[in-house]
């Protein structure tokens, strides 16, 4: 059940910048509104540099897949950069990027990043009732930036209920290291929940009314007192 690393070959996009005058939310809502999206690059080797894109342009560069290595073009401050989408804020509404963090990266320097988990088949524990149940999206590790795998991907076909796959069943090579420990569960499937029947408020009111009969209907007398009642 080991898992398979996917992707191929790391994609590579192009990206055009421009150096953004201001900041804060007023400069910040003036380039939202006129297409554009306020970013900023950093990294170990480069000063930060408050940068501004074209909102067209960032959507295609992401769908090039997490992790794609983005070539800065325009900027002179940033021209020639290799970089990541190291963080991503969306409107919570519309779901349009509202601001973007671009990573520098060295070719030659290791890094860490996440990386997708792709599940695919079908479990046996599924068929036979189960839930599949994944705990873990995305996976952490350690490479140079050209050897960044796209995904990783496991094959869920042989487990049954109460089975699972764990960081060890991975594909493992020698050009990453992974950062979580081997153990920890990646997917399993569990045992589906069975929940008590409720029974219907009215039923509950019906069954103790049956409970009753035959019983002697109590009399004004019994528990002692005056039966009279008050005078």
């Amino acid at each position: 059940m080991n898992g398979a690393e996917g992707g191929g070959e790391m994609n590579r996009l192009e990206l055009d910048v421009s150096v953004r005058e201001g900041t804060g939310k007023g400069p910040a809502r003036r380039l939202r509104s006129s297409g554009q999206v306020p970013a900023v690059l950093y990294g170990s080797d480069t000063a930060p540099v408050s940068l501004k894109i074209a909102l067209r342009d960032l959507e295609r560069v992401l769908q090039g897949g997490a992790n794609s290595l983005i070539d800065l073009k325009g900027a002179d401050q940033a021209k020639g950069k290799l970089a990541l989408v190291k963080e991503l804020q969306r409107d919570p509404v519309r779901r349009t990027p509202i601001h973007c963090d671009l990573l520098a990266v060295d070719t030659k320097k290791r890094l860490h990043v996440s990386v997708p988990i792709h599940l695919i088949g079908r479990a046996i524990g599924v068929e036979m009732g189960g839930v599949l149940e994944p705990l873990m999206r995305d996976v952490e590790i350690i490479c140079l930036p050209l050897e960044i795998p796209d995904f990783f991907e496991l094959d869920v076909s042989e487990l049954d209920v109460g089975d699972s796959l764990h960081v060890s069943d991975l594909a493992s090579s020698d050009v990453y290291e992974v950062v979580p420990d081997s153990s920890n569960t990646v997917v399993h499937v569990i045992a589906p929940r069975i929940e008590e029947e409720e029974t219907p408020e009215g039923e509950e009111e019906e069954d103790a009314a049956a409970d009753g009969e035959g019983a002697a209907p109590a009399t004004p007398a019994e528990g002692g007192g005056d039966a009279g009642g008050d005078s």
